[in-house]
């Protein structure tokens, strides 16, 4: 289950498990996001307590949807397991971590 919460135009604070079932809610809120132009969006992670590779795809995919239309994507806070996969898979390189 995740919980998605949006406290300010171009936050979202995420909570519980990023997975291949709950990944596209994410991504329909990003389309949303950028539809009303808000291109610069923060994810805070300290509440997410599980992601797999769907999570990690739907990061690169919001990072590349919102670089194309001119803005950014932050990663906030990942915990330090995520740290380390997203290291693993040098995603670290690639998004911008926080």
């Amino acid at each position: 289950m995740l919980r998605v919460e949006t406290p300010s135009k171009g936050t979202i604070v995420v909570s519980g498990e990023l997975d291949m079932a709950t990944a596209p809610q994410l991504v329909a809120i990003v389309d949303r996001l950028v539809a009303d132009n808000v291109v610069d969006i923060v994810i805070e992670l300290d509440r997410l307590a599980f992601c797999d590779s769907s999570g990690l795809s739907f990061f690169v995919q919001a990072h590349q949807t919102l670089r194309a239309a001119g803005g950014s994507l932050v990663l906030h806070n990942p915990s330090d397991r995520l740290r380390g996969l997203l290291a693993t898979t040098s995603l670290d390189h690639e998004l911008n971590i926080s």
